[in-house]
Formats: structure tokens, C-alpha cells, sequence
């Protein structure tokens, strides 16, 4: 009868059941906080060419034309003069130009790091949203898992006070009960069934967090797998130099460094002259009722260089130049922040590991030795030897065992998600 009443090791795979990897999968392709991370890493990616860096060479076409008619007046040296009025004149330009920079003081390589860097951090970033939104989905997933365990054990109680509530209408009937036993069981089947009714809540509430992370359009009538999956940690040490090479937090706080640093060459830049060639091919047409020249085309290329050196512009390069390197020096501590609040919180989630591991496995002997004394109280009750209050007192020890132990197997959870998000053991 006991397994049959605390089913909480396992449960058989049905229908409408939905599993951890699943819940991930439909997180990873809904969830909106994921997709706008992804987009905004696919912008960084798109950004890293060599045309935003600077490299390519610009091509321009311009075409404009002029039409106007006056009254034209005009005396020359020659004793000459025009007076004429309706003078029509038109003026007709287009053509092609080209202009390419040869040499602007190393700052178009620098650009180009600093995008490819960009770039990673866009990556990193999206990973970060990944972990951070897996973090909570387990942690929700598991809520569940715990909640659906504690309603089996409440339902297991409650099977328990309905034997209880049997056995006390018989010794009734045969004169041998009284009726405080009897309404003490009803008490106790009433308060279960409140309580129950509590869990229910909860556990709609859970689900109803876990499939707004998904983005799934169903309703809360899914169950999940009622199994609680461990994993083995590492030692503190193990945990702090996958901090060091694995967490993307660190990583992207490097990565600012970097940035900071291809920043400081753009500005370094502006100091150096900048060499840069052009040529165009123009068609030119001008025609003019009035005057000598009546009408000129021209139709031609042409090719030249720009050279310019900016010697003093009012310190302002030097000043922001100094501005980057203050902000260099804040990224290098920013890093060590980074990893000392990291090496904390991981030093604070082992400990609570091991306290959460030592404690499921005291609450685990627990539930055995109160699924047997609730077995013997039962025993002893139907056959007459034991009373209500003694069995009252081990149902109420086997029910606290139950909460115990649930609580203890997601507290054990929780810890281990921390340090699988905090050591980057999500995303391998």
C-alpha cells in the first residue's frame, strides 16, 4: 500500500508529458528575451565588414541640371554690348566619382578589430541571455517537480486519514470507538484537502511561469517528469578556474578591454596624416542664348590625391585619448569585480551544495523510517492495539518527512543550478 500511496522515485512516461530537454527547446526557439538577444548579435555580425571598418574605396553618381531665362545686359571692353531679353540658358552636369583613402592613421584596422570584437561580445551576450533565461526555466521546471511530489504526498496522507476514518466507523459500529476518534480523522482529512488545494495553486502558478518562458500558446494540463536529475560538482577549485576560462561574464568584461583598447588607436589616429586618391568622369554641357560663349561640353576624367595633417586642433585628441585610457583602467578592475563577486557567489552556492546534499541524504532515511512507523501505527490501529493519537503523531511525522524531503531534493537542485551557470556548464 505504501507504494502505491508515495510514488515520488519514479513515475511512468505518459501522454501530455513534458520533459526538461523539451521545455528547453521550445524555451530556446520562443522565448523572446532569447530571440532579441540572438537579433541583436546578428546586427554586431553584420556591422564587422570591411566597408563600416573603412577599407572599401566610395563610388558616387551626381547629376544636376539648370534652366533659366532672363533678360541679359552687358557691355565689354571692345565697345560691345548685349541687351537682350527671353536669354535661355542651360547647364547640364553628370558623371561618376571615385575616392578611396589610402592611409588614415592605422584607423581603419583598428575599426575593424574593434567591430570583429563587437562582434564576439554580441555572441557572448546572447549566450549570457541563454544561461540566464535556463537558469530560471530549471528552476521553474523543478518548482513543478516539487510541487507534484508534495500533492502526491498529501494525497498519500490523505489516504492515510481515510483508513483512519474507516477503522473509526467500525469500532463505532461494534461499540468499541468513540466519536472524538472519528471527527479527529475528518479534521485531519478536511485540513488535507485544504492544503491541497493550496498546491494546486501553487503548481498552476509554476506552470504558468514555465510557459510563458517557452511562448508555448497551452494551457497548464501538461505534467512533466516527476524525477529529480543530479549532477556531480567539482571541487572549489575546479569551480573557480571554470569561472576563469568558462563563465561568459568574465569573458565579455575582457572583451571590453579589448574594445577600449582599438578605441584609443581610432583616436591615436587623427594625429597621423591621412593620404587618399580620387578621380571622376564627368559630362558637362552649358548653352546660353547670349554672349560669346553660346555653347561648351565638356566630356572627361580626371585623377588627383588629397593629403591633410591636422597639427593642433586645441588638445582635444590628446583629452580624449586620456578620457579612453581612464575608462581601459576601470574595464581592468571591472574583470577583477567581476570574477571577485563570482569566486562569492560560487564559494556561497558550494557551501550550500553540500549542505543541501547532506541534508537529502539525512531526509531520505528519514521518509523510509516514517513510511515504516506509519505502517506499524496503521497495523496496530486496525487490529486494536493502538489509538488515534499515536497513529495522529506518525501521520503527522510521515507528512513533515514528505515536505521535508521534496524541499531538500529542490534546494539541492537550485544549488546545483547555480554553479552550473556560474562555472558556463549550460552551454558546453
Amino acid at each position: 500500500m505504501l507504494l502505491l500511496w508515495i510514488p515520488l522515485a519514479s513515475v511512468a512516461q505518459i501522454s501530455g508529458v513534458l520533459t526538461y530537454e523539451e521545455a528547453v527547446a521550445l524555451t530556446l526557439k520562443n522565448n523572446f528575451d532569447i530571440l532579441i538577444a540572438k537579433n541583436n548579435a546578428e546586427i554586431a555580425a553584420v556591422e564587422n565588414n570591411l566597408g563600416y571598418a573603412g577599407f572599401l574605396p566610395k563610388f558616387d553618381i551626381n547629376s544636376n541640371g539648370n534652366f533659366a531665362n532672363n533678360r541679359t545686359k552687358q557691355e565689354f571692353s571692345s565697345g560691345q554690348s548685349v541687351d537682350k531679353s527671353g536669354v535661355i540658358s542651360k547647364n547640364i552636369t553628370a558623371g561618376g566619382y571615385l575616392s578611396y583613402t589610402l592611409f588614415d592613421g592605422f584607423k581603419m584596422f583598428a575599426t575593424k578589430e574593434r567591430l570583429s570584437l563587437l562582434e564576439q561580445q554580441g555572441e557572448l551576450n546572447f549566450k549570457i541571455q541563454i544561461e540566464n533565461t535556463l537558469e530560471q526555466l530549471t528552476l521553474y521546471y523543478y518548482q513543478i517537480v516539487k510541487q507534484e511530489q508534495l500533492i502526491k504526498g498529501i494525497r498519500a496522507a490523505m489516504t492515510v486519514s481515510e483508513e483512519r476514518i474507516k477503522v473509526a466507523q467500525k469500532k463505532l459500529q461494534i461499540g468499541s470507538g468513540s466519536n472524538v476518534e472519528l471527527l479527529q480523522a475528518k479534521l485531519d482529512l478536511n485540513e488535507q484537502k485544504s492544503n491541497l488545494i493550496l498546491q494546486k495553486s501553487i503548481l498552476k502558478e509554476n506552470k504558468n511561469n514555465l510557459t510563458y518562458l517557452m511562448q508555448e500558446k497551452q494551457n497548464t494540463a501538461f505534467s512533466v517528469d516527476t524525477n529529480f536529475a543530479f549532477e556531480s560538482i567539482e571541487s572549489v577549485e575546479d569551480i573557480r578556474l571554470k569561472i576563469e576560462n568558462n563563465n561568459r561574464s568574465v569573458m565579455f568584461a575582457k572583451k571590453n578591454i579589448e574594445v577600449t583598447k582599438q578605441i584609443i588607436r581610432e583616436l591615436k589616429s587623427q594625429s597621423l596624416p591621412r593620404v587618399g586618391v580620387s578621380s571622376s568622369y564627368v559630362f558637362g554641357r552649358n548653352s546660353n542664348t547670349a554672349g560669346f560663349a553660346l555653347f561648351t561640353q565638356n566630356l572627361g576624367y580626371s585623377a588627383g590625391f588629397n593629403f591633410s595633417w591636422n597639427l593642433f586642433n586645441g588638445f582635444i585628441v590628446r583629452n580624449q585619448v586620456q578620457v579612453a585610457q581612464i575608462e581601459l583602467q576601470n574595464n581592468l578592475l571591472n574583470v577583477d569585480r567581476v570574477k571577485a563577486v563570482l569566486y562569492s557567489e560560487s564559494n556561497s552556492a558550494y557551501t550550500r551544495w553540500l549542505g543541501d546534499r547532506e541534508t537529502l541524504q539525512l531526509e531520505e532515511e528519514n521518509i523510509k523510517l516514517a513510511e515504516q512507523s506509519l505502517y506499524i501505527m496503521l497495523e496496530r490501529m486496525r487490529i486494536g492495539l493502538g489509538n488515534y493519537l499515536e497513529t495522529k503523531e506518525s501521520q503527522s511525522s510521515y507528512e513533515a518527512a514528505i515536505t521535508r524531503l521534496v524541499t531538500a531534493r529542490y534546494n539541492l537542485k537550485a544549488s546545483e543550478t547555480t554553479l552550473k551557470k556560474i562555472t558556463g556548464e549550460f552551454i558546453k
